[in-house]
Order: structure tokens, then C-alpha cells, then sequence
């Protein structure tokens, strides 16, 4: 039997931890015994506030025995990277015991020191900040990543993706498929699917489909249109073409678009000041975001998050 305590912090992601959970109760029912048992732990207090308002009561300290901790984050993961919650993670880890992070969890294992070398992922939206502050750290844009005792995951539904990869390699891919089946989840994805899924628009135009990505890709350090044409492997008159005849408008508005929506959702979820929002979107400075969101909405980024646009 595996056992695993989940460590809730306040404002982690409802969906992604019910998503984590479900798989492995429905192993349990399926399989008719035990082959998972797991606890749930907060960071302070008796409770963790999801950033839905939902309220879920700790079940006490973690156990120092714990073989596998998984850390549940998610808007300002940071708040509560005390000595005492990061040196919970620390002993587990020298104990030679597993570690899992859902979401932004993977800032707490990094201000533990515990990641290195192994490339890990987490919410797209978070990732650029997490590059910038942990530079020495591969992030890459998968699902999730598994690693000998280090596990993480980009948080929402594909927690459900990571667990049922966890059944099928301990219980065989039989059982996976009907825990899938139970939780009319269609298909079991792989960890090298996109995060984010695209425009319909481009459902029967790859090129433009393979263009995007790569402009997902590089949000913080914006290519030239020339440089995501050598990237993509096509000629830029071509990508232009496609993107007025499809979209009705230039490669780099579609980008610059992109990029100011992705500081504006920094700021709006996860409460970035603009000058630090503005820069993991690629903009040069408060400044310049400011003139660029005024050119495309009309309005300040001030006035754009009031609206609610």
C-alpha cells in the first residue's frame, strides 16, 4: 500500500487537489482493497482555504515517517515559505522520502533547496516568474514531470493525468483506463500534451497552431518575427499571410496581445506589482506596457483590471 499527505496551503487549487485525490479513491474501490491511503495536512492552523472559499480541515501534524509529501499551492505560493514549513520538506527529502508539488508548489521545493538539475513543471501562468527567480532550475511546459523521488505537476486537471500514470505503472494500465473511465476523463494524456489548449481558429491551420506555441513559449523574452519564422521553420511573408488571412491581423499584434493579457492575469491572479508583471510579459518597462495596454484597450492596465476585461 502507498501512503501520501497532501500539505494544503491557503489559496492552493480546489480542482487540482480533488483532481489528484479522486484517481486514487476510485483505485481503492475498483481494485477491492487498499492500495492507497493518504492524509491531509495545512500549513497553519486547523484549515486551508482553497482559492475557491473552500475550507479543508487538517487531519494534524505530518507524520515524520512520511515517505511521499505533496505540497498543494497556489496563488502566492511564497506567503508562508517559513523556515519551519520549508524544513518539513527538507527532513522528508533527506529521510530519502518522495516529493510532490501541484501547481505552484514547486516554489516551496525550491526554497527548500531541493530541486537542481531535473527539469520540472507547474502552472503556465506562474512559470515564467518561477524562470526568473530560479534560474538554475529547467522549467519545462510539460503535464508533469516524474523524476526518481520528485514529482510535479502543472496543477488543475492534470493532477488527474499524473495519478492515473501512477496507477497504470504500479497497478497496470487495465486499471488506470477504468479509474479514467469512472471519472469520464476520456483519455489518459501524456505529460508532453500542451498545458493550454488553442484558438479553434486554428484547428485546421498548423502552421499558425505551431507559431502560437512557440509565442506561448516565449512570453518573457519576446522573439522577433523573424526569428519565430527560423524557429517555426517557414518563411515570415508565409506566417504573415496566414495570420491577416485567418486572423485578420499581424503575427506580432496576435503576440503583443498575448503577452499584454499574460501581465494582466499576473496581476489579476496572482497579484504581481505591475513593474514585475510587465517584465515577465516582455515589456521593457511600466512604461511601455502602459502605452502598449492604452494602445490596445484603450485604457491604463489600472482601468483595464477595473473593468474586468
Amino acid at each position: 500500500m502507498e501512503e501520501l499527505a497532501f500539505l494544503l496551503l491557503p489559496g492552493f487549487s480546489a480542482m487540482a487537489f480533488f483532481s489528484a485525490v479522486e484517481p486514487l479513491r476510485i483505485a481503492n474501490r475498483l481494485a477491492g482493497r487498499e492500495l492507497y491511503r493518504w492524509s491531509v495536512h495545512v500549513a497553519r492552523g486547523d484549515h486551508a482555504e482553497a482559492s475557491n472559499g473552500l475550507q479543508i480541515r487538517g487531519q494534524g501534524p505530518i507524520d515524520e515517517a512520511t515517505k511521499t509529501l505533496v505540497v498543494c499551492a497556489g496563488f502566492n505560493p511564497l506567503a508562508l515559505a517559513d523556515p519551519r514549513l520549508l524544513g518539513q520538506l527538507r527532513r522528508v527529502w533527506r529521510r530519502g522520502g518522495s516529493l510532490g508539488a501541484i501547481d505552484t508548489g514547486a516554489f516551496l521545493l525550491a526554497e527548500a533547496g531541493i530541486l537542481g538539475r531535473d527539469p520540472i513543471t507547474l502552472h503556465w501562468e506562474a512559470a515564467s516568474e518561477f524562470a526568473l527567480r530560479y534560474p538554475q532550475i529547467p522549467v519545462s511546459t510539460e503535464l508533469f514531470e516524474r523524476h526518481a523521488r520528485l514529482f510535479t505537476c502543472a496543477g488543475g486537471t492534470a493532477a488527474m493525468d499524473l495519478m492515473l500514470e501512477a496507477i497504470a505503472f504500479a497497478h497496470g494500465g487495465v486499471l488506470a483506463k477504468a479509474v479514467s473511465d469512472q471519472l469520464i476523463h476520456d483519455r489518459i494524456r501524456s505529460p508532453g500534451e500542451a498545458q493550454r489548449g488553442l484558438d479553434p481558429a486554428f484547428a485546421r491551420h498548423p502552421l499558425l497552431a505551431q507559431v502560437v506555441r512557440i509565442m506561448e513559449s516565449n512570453l518573457a523574452e519576446p522573439l522577433s518575427i523573424e526569428r519565430l519564422a527560423e524557429v517555426a521553420g517557414h518563411d515570415r511573408r508565409l506566417i504573415e499571410r496566414q495570420f491577416q488571412r485567418v486572423l485578420g491581423q499581424a503575427p506580432g499584434h496576435y503576440y503583443r496581445e498575448l503577452r499584454l493579457h499574460h501581465a494582466l492575469t499576473l496581476i489579476r491572479e496572482q497579484g504581481l506589482a505591475v513593474h514585475r508583471a510587465a517584465a515577465l510579459a516582455g515589456f521593457s518597462s511600466q512604461p511601455v506596457f502602459s502605452r502598449a495596454c492604452r494602445a490596445h484597450f484603450g485604457k491604463s492596465p489600472r482601468e483595464v483590471l477595473a473593468s474586468g476585461a
